[in-house]
């Protein structure tokens, strides 16, 4: 099934430099989403199971800025997979998509330190600002040499619909 997302590329904003690890099952879910990062000129590597997305993170030659995942796949869950990640050292951003926002275990994400859980169908606008959100503190790593803390109400912008 091919999804068309009608993008106004004239009120996108430019954004440079992420490299986005994406994983979901889900052909029309990784196509949209490769439309959104190109159009915001950020590199990404796709894979259709957590079990292909460690593969990709252990081989990786460049380290991944941000994850972004679905929770319901098949063999590993998004859950069972950013568990896989933390303990493999990831200390990066990760966001999670989901159908069932309902349903899946909100509290054990956030003790893993998941950046945000974003309802699918995903808003373009509210995944570029959570991107948006990640690439200014990668910004701000690269010139002071350190990554700064979560500002205050940071979690209110990145944990868009689960404030």
């Amino acid at each position: 099934m091919l999804i068309v997302i009608p993008i106004d590329t004239a009120q996108i904003p430019a954004l440079q430099g992420l490299n986005i690890l994406v994983v979901d099952d889900e052909a029309g879910s990784r196509a949209a989403l490769a439309a959104v990062l190109k159009l915001s000129g950020h590199q990404s590597v796709f894979a259709t199971d957590g079990d292909e997305a460690l593969a990709l993170y252990e081989s990786s030659l460049f380290p991944f800025d941000l994850i972004i995942t679905d929770h319901q796949m098949v063999r590993v869950s998004g859950l069972d997979l950013v568990h896989r990640l933390r303990e493999k050292g990831f200390s990066g951003d990760i966001v999670v998509l989901t159908a069932y926002a309902g349903t899946i275990e909100e509290d054990e994400y956030r003790k893993l330190e998941v950046a945000g859980i974003m309802e699918k169908p995903f808003d373009i606008t509210e995944l570029r600002n959570w991107i948006a959100c990640i690439h200014h503190c990668h910004e701000q790593a690269k010139s002071t040499g350190h990554r700064p803390p979560c500002p205050p109400g940071h979690l209110a912008v990145c944990w868009l619909k689960h404030s």
